[in-house]
C-alpha cells in the first residue's frame, strides 16, 4: 500500500498546482491607432509539407507604427516577459476575435522566437513569428491566421485583421503553398503556382489549401467507422490466427482418448496453454469490438465509460489468474496466499475508481465527472485516481495476461525450491513499478495539457478563449483519461498476442522434437508465419495507409513467408542432401524417415563427427591457401586435394552413397545445421542476437519518430500520451528485431543458402512482398509513407545479417578458446573472400538505409 501513499502525495501536488491562481484575463480594450494610414502591416504564410505524418504551416507579422500614433508602440520594444508588451502583442495579433473555442479542437501556435522589435527615432518596427503541425481535423492558430481542418474538404486559412490595423491602408498579404494545390483564393491581386498575394486595405483573406494526399486519405478517416472496423478487423484476424493454431492441442485425441497421452505431462501442458491462448482469442476479439462500440467520445456518459475501463480491467486480471505458480505441484497454502494478495490489490484499485464514479458529489464533481467550472482540490485528487485506478488495472492485465503465457507455455526456468517470500516481493515489486508507469502517464497526460494552456495563454486570453478556467479544463482532460486510457492500453495487447504464439510454439518443440525434421512443418509452420506477421507490426502503419486492406495484412504476410518457406525448402541445402540420399533407398525405405540427414545430426555421435569433419576442412582449405601463395612448406597441393576429395564423401551412417551435391561441403552443411541440436534452440538464439544488434537501430527509429528535429519533438510533448508512446516505440522495435529472429532461426534450415545472410536476405524478401503488393493495389499511398516501411524492412535486414553471421560463429563455438576474437573466427569460418563479400554485403545495406533515409528527409 506504500505505492497507493505515494500516489495520493502526487495527486494533491498536482491539485494544488493546478489551484494556483491563473495568469490575468484579457484585456477589455485596445486604443486607438492614430493616422493609421501611415501604419504598414505584412503577413506572409507559408506551408510546409516535409514531414509525412504532418505539414507544418508558419507564419511572419510584421508592423512598422509611429509612437505618435499609438499609444502602445513604445510597449513593443519591452520585455517579451512585461504585461504591456503582451498586451499590445494582443491588440496587433488577436484583438477583436470574440468566438469560443473547444480546448481539444483547439490548436494554438508555438513562437519561433520571442516578438522582436526595433525602435529608429519614432518609428517602431515589430516582428512576430510562430508556427503549427497540422496532423488532425481541427482549428489550428498560427498569429493572426486561423487554419481549418475539416475531414473531406480542403484546408482554409483565413486571416482576420484585428480591429486596430483595418484602417491600414498599406498592407500585404502572401502565402506560400510549399508544394501544395490552391484551390481558391477570392480577391488575390496576383497568383502564381506556388504563392497568392493580395494588396488590400480590407479586414482579411482567405485561401482554400488542397490537402496532400497522405494526410488527406487519412483524415477523412480519422475516428470513422470505416477506419475503427479496419483496425478491429487486424485484432480479429488475429484472434483467428490463435484459435487456428490451438486446434491440434485441443482435438480430443491429444488428451483421454489416446492411451499414450494419458499421465504424459507435456500433452496435458499443451492443451491448458491450447486453452488459455484460446480464451485470450475470445477476450482480445470482443474487447476490440466492445471498445469501438462503448468507448466512443461522448462528454455525456464518460461515467459509464470510465465503469466499462474499470470493470474490463478488472475482469482481465481475474481471468488471467496470475496467483498460478510456476512450477506444477506447489504448495497450495502459496498459491491461495498470492491469490488473495492479487485479487485484495486489483478490488481495492477498482473501488478506489469505483468511488469516484459511484459518488462523484464525495469529490465536489458532477454526475458526469466534467466540471464546468473549477473543481475543488478533492476533485483534482480524485480524477487522478480514477486515471490511476483505470490503467494500473490494465497495465496489470497484460503482465497477468503475459505471465500466465510464458508460464504455461514454459518460457523461461521455473524457480526451485519453496520460497513464497522471494514469489510475494516479486508481486509487489511489479505491482509498485506498474503504479509508477501509471502515474507517468497521467503526469504526461497533465504536462501535455499544461504546454497548450501555455501556448494558448501566452498573452493571458485562453480562459476567455475556451470560456473555461485552466482547472476546470484540466479536470475535464483527466476526467476524459479515464476513458481514453482502456483504448490506448489495448493497443498495446499484439505483444500478448506475440507472446501466446511463441509460447505456443514453444510447448509444441517439447510435445514432439521431430528428431527426423529440418524445420517446423504443419501446424508447427503455421505458428512461425504467425509470429513472422504479428512482429511485423511495423507495417501496419503502412498498411493502414489503405483501410479496406488493413486487416487483410496478417494474412498477407503469412502467406509470403509460407510460399518462401515452401519454395526454399526444396533448395535449400539440406534439403538437397535429403534428395540424394532417397535417390539410393527404395520408396518404402525413403518413407521410412522424413529426413535422414536430420536424423544423422540429431544425435551427439553424428553431430560430432560432422564438425570434426568440418573444422578439418576448414583447415585444408587454409592450408591449400598457404600453398598457393608459397607459404607452406613439407605438403604438396595435390596431397590436400585428395585429403579435401574424401571429406567430400561424408554421408549419413544409413547412406550407401555420397549425398554432397558438388558445390556443397561438410562446413556448409555445418553451418546449415546451426549451433544447436533442435531448431527450436536456434531460434532462442537468433533472437537474443538479433535484439541485442537492433538496440542501436531501435534508438534511431525511435528518435526518429519523435525527436529528430523541433517540429517531432514538440508534436511529442504535445500529444498526450508522447513521451510513453516514445519509450514504447523503442520496446516495439525491439520486439520487431527479436520476433524477426525467432524466425530466422527457427527457419535456419530450411531457408536457401550455405552462409547465414543469403538466409537472412530470403526473410527480406517475404516481408518486402507484402509491401509492394499493396503499394501496386494502392497507388494513393504517400511516397514518403513507402520509403518508411521500405527503410524499416532494409534495418531489419541489416540486423538479421548480423545475426545470421553471429550464428554461423556460434556453430563452430567449440573454437572459440582458439580464436582471441570473434572476428578471427568469422574469417576462418567463411574464409578471407567469403569473409570480405559477406561485408560487402553488409555494407550495401547501410548505403541502401542511408540512402533512403536521405530521401524520405530531403523529399
Amino acid at each position: 500500500m506504500r505505492a497507493w501513499r505515494w500516489i495520493a502525495l502526487a495527486s494533491a501536488s498536482i491539485g494544488w498546482w493546478v489551484a494556483q491562481p491563473a495568469q490575468a484575463a484579457e484585456r477589455a480594450y485596445c486604443p486607438e491607432i492614430r493616422q493609421p494610414e501611415k501604419t504598414v502591416v505584412k503577413y506572409n504564410l507559408v506551408f510546409d509539407q516535409r514531414h509525412a505524418d504532418f505539414v507544418k504551416v508558419q507564419q511572419v507579422t510584421s508592423v512598422e507604427i509611429s509612437d505618435r500614433q499609438w499609444d502602445f508602440a513604445n510597449a513593443l520594444t519591452l520585455s517579451a516577459d512585461s504585461s504591456e508588451h503582451r498586451d499590445a502583442m494582443q491588440c496587433l495579433l488577436y484583438e477583436g476575435r470574440k468566438t469560443k473555442k473547444k480546448f481539444n479542437q483547439w490548436h494554438p501556435e508555438w513562437q519561433s522566437i520571442s516578438s522582436q522589435a526595433t525602435k529608429e527615432k519614432d518609428l517602431v518596427t515589430v516582428r512576430y513569428e510562430s508556427w503549427n503541425l497540422i496532423s488532425s481535423p481541427g482549428e489550428f492558430e498560427v498569429g493572426p491566421w486561423t487554419v481549418l481542418v475539416r475531414r473531406g474538404k480542403d484546408w482554409e486559412a483565413v486571416l482576420r485583421s484585428p480591429d486596430a490595423l483595418k484602417g491600414a491602408s498599406r498592407k500585404m498579404v502572401e502565402v506560400k503553398t510549399g508544394g501544395l494545390e490552391i484551390s481558391g483564393a477570392p480577391g488575390a491581386s496576383s497568383a502564381s503556382k506556388a504563392s497568392r498575394v493580395w494588396a488590400m486595405n480590407g479586414s482579411g483573406a482567405e485561401v482554400k489549401i488542397v490537402p496532400p494526399r497522405n494526410l488527406s486519405a487519412v483524415l477523412s478517416r480519422r475516428d470513422s467507422w470505416i477506419e475503427s472496423l479496419g483496425v478491429v478487423s487486424w485484432w480479429i484476424c488475429s484472434s483467428a490466427v490463435i484459435a487456428l493454431s490451438v486446434w491440434p492441442f485441443l482435438e480430443k485425441k491429444t488428451v483421454g482418448r489416446d492411451k499414450k497421452a494419458v499421465g504424459n505431462p507435456k500433452k496435458a501442458a499443451a492443451r491448458v496453454l491450447a486453452t488459455t491462448a484460446l480464451q485470450w482469442a475470445g477476450l482480445s476479439a470482443a474487447l476490440a469490438l466492445a471498445l469501438l462500440l462503448v468507448l466512443q467520445p461522448s462528454p455525456s456518459a464518460n461515467r459509464w465509460r470510465a465503469l466499462v475501463g474499470i470493470t474490463s480491467g478488472l475482469a482481465l486480471v481475474l481471468l488471467a489468474r496470475p496467483w498460478l505458480p510456476l512450477a506444477q505441484g506447489s504448495d497450495e497454502s502459496q498459491k491461495a496466499l498470492k491469490r488473495r494478495i492479487v485479487v485484495v490489490a486489483a478490488s481495492a484499485a477498482a473501488a478506489i475508481g469505483l468511488l469516484v464514479i459511484v459518488a462523484p458529489q464525495l469529490f465536489g464533481l458532477p454526475s458526469n465527472l466534467m466540471p464546468a467550472a473549477q473543481p475543488p482540490l478533492p476533485g483534482i485528487v480524485g480524477l487522478v485516481l480514477l486515471d490511476m485506478s483505470v490503467l494500473w488495472l490494465w497495465f496489470t492485465a497484460m503482465a497477468a495476461w503475459g505471465w500466465r503465457f510464458a508460464r504455461e507455455g514454459r518460457l523461461g526456468r521455473p524457480s526451485i525450491g519453496n520460497e513464497p517470500d522471494h514469489h510475494l516481493r516479486n508481486i509487489t515489486v511489479i505491482g509498485a513499478v506498474l503504479a509508477v508507469a501509471a502515474a507517468m502517464v497521467v503526469v504526461c497526460y497533465a504536462l501535455s495539457f499544461e504546454l497548450r494552456w501555455e501556448r494558448a495563454n501566452w498573452i493571458g486570453g485562453a480562459s476567455a478563449l475556451f470560456d473555461n478556467t485552466r482547472g476546470s479544463a484540466l479536470s475535464q482532460q483527466l476526467a476524459e483519461l479515464s476513458s481514453v486510457g482502456p483504448l490506448w492500453a489495448y493497443a498495446h495487447t499484439w505483444v500478448l498476442t506475440g507472446v501466446a504464439l511463441v509460447a505456443l510454439l514453444h510447448i509444441s518443440s517439447r510435445l514432439k522434437p521431430r528428431k527426423n525434421s529440418l524445420g517446423p512443418k504443419g501446424w508447427d509452420l503455421l505458428l512461425v508465419t504467425a509470429v513472422f506477421a504479428i512482429v511485423t507490426l511495423r507495417g501496419v502503419k503502412f498498411a493502414g495507409s489503405s483501410s479496406e486492406v488493413y486487416g487483410l495484412w496478417l494474412p498477407l504476410n503469412m502467406v509470403a513467408l509460407y510460399a518462401m518457406v515452401k519454395a526454399g525448402r526444396r533448395w535449400s541445402v539440406l534439403g538437397r542432401m535429403d534428395r540424394e540420399v532417397k535417390k539410393c533407398m527404395t520408396e518404402e525405405a525413403a518413407a521410412e524417415k522424413e529426413s535422414y540427414v536430420a536424423a544423422e545430426l540429431g544425435t551427439r555421435a553424428g553431430h560430432r563427427r560432422l564438425m570434426d569433419e568440418a573444422r578439418r576442412c576448414r583447415d585444408l582449405l587454409h592450408r591449400l591457401h598457404l600453398v598457393d601463395h608459397g607459404r607452406a612448406e613439407g605438403v604438396t597441393r595435390r596431397n590436400l586435394e585428395k585429403q579435401l576429395s574424401a571429406l567430400h564423401h561424408w554421408r549419413p551412417t544409413e547412406c550407401s552413397h555420397d549425398c554432397l551435391p558438388d558445390p556443397v561441403s561438410v562446413v556448409d552443411v555445418a553451418l546449415s545445421w546451426g549451433p544447436r541440436r533442435r531448431w527450436w534452440k536456434n531460434a532462442i538464439k537468433a533472437a537474443r542476437w538479433a535484439a541485442i544488434f537492433g538496440i542501436i537501430p531501435s534508438m534511431v527509429t525511435a528518435w526518429y519518430e519523435n525527436a529528430y528535429d523541433i517540429e517531432h519533438w514538440t508534436f511529442t510533448l504535445d500529444a498526450p500520451t508522447g513521451i510513453p508512446d516514445m519509450f514504447w516505440e523503442f520496446v516495439r522495435q525491439e520486439i520487431f528485431f527479436a520476433g524477426a529472429g525467432l524466425v530466422l532461426g527457427a527457419l535456419w534450415r530450411v531457408l536457401p543458402g550455405e552462409r547465414g545472410p543469403v538466409r537472412a536476405f530470403n526473410l527480406f524478401i517475404a516481408w518486402l512482398v507484402p509491401i509492394a503488393v499493396l503499394a501496386m493495389l494502392n497507388h494513393s499511398i504517400d511516397r514518403k509513407a513507402l520509403g518508411l516501411a521500405v527503410l524499416n524492412v532494409v534495418l531489419m535486414l541489416m540486423v538479421l545479417t548480423l545475426t545470421s553471421m553471429w550464428m554461423d560463429t556460434e556453430t563452430f563455438s567449440r573454437e572459440r578458446p582458439y580464436w582471441t576474437k570473434r572476428l578471427g573466427l568469422l574469417a576462418s569460418v567463411y574464409q578471407v573472400h567469403g569473409l570480405s563479400g559477406q561485408l560487402a554485403f553488409l555494407i550495401v545495406q547501410a548505403g541502401a538505409a542511408v540512402t533512403i533515409w536521405r530521401q524520405i528527409v530531403t523529399a
